[in-house]
């Protein structure tokens, strides 16, 4: 990580109307780990966007941890699709943490979203994956 990529590894922003979503952002183990709380709808998903889009390109894969995500509309399964066909055109993996049963994780279910990145229960096992390459594109 270099000077010039530290204030995005530190974002902690609060996204939305009065704190409807915060985002924080992090390497770990040479994959950048976006993390998302709170609710995200078309009210924010542009913000979020940025955020994530802001982000340097030079991990080996991104995760996206939707586990303190309590809820996401259609506006949020687009923008996590397209970021996943992104990726895939860049050849890089990309893996979404969500929590069986939880709302968010149902509407990923209902969407096919595994047909674009892998989906796990926990960030641990998300790390594992990409460095272990078995969710490369």
């Amino acid at each position: 990580m270099t000077d010039e990529d530290a204030p995005l590894r530190q974002a902690a922003d609060t996204i939305g109307p009065p704190e409807l979503a915060a985002i924080r952002v992090r390497e770990q183990d040479g994959i950048l780990v976006i993390v998302i709380s709170g609710e995200i709808d078309i009210s924010n998903v542009e913000r979020l966007a940025d955020v994530i889009h802001a982000q340097p390109n030079a991990e080996d894969g991104l995760v996206v941890d939707l586990s303190e995500v309590s809820y996401l509309d259609s506006s949020a399964v687009s923008l996590l699709h397209d970021l996943a066909h992104r990726l895939r055109q860049r050849t890089q993996p990309m893996v979404v943490v969500s929590t069986s049963g939880s709302v968010p994780r149902r509407v990923l279910e209902l969407t096919a979203f595994e047909t674009n990145a892998p989906l796990t229960e926990d960030l641990e096992a998300a790390v594992r994956l990409l460095a272990g390459g078995s969710a490369r594109p």
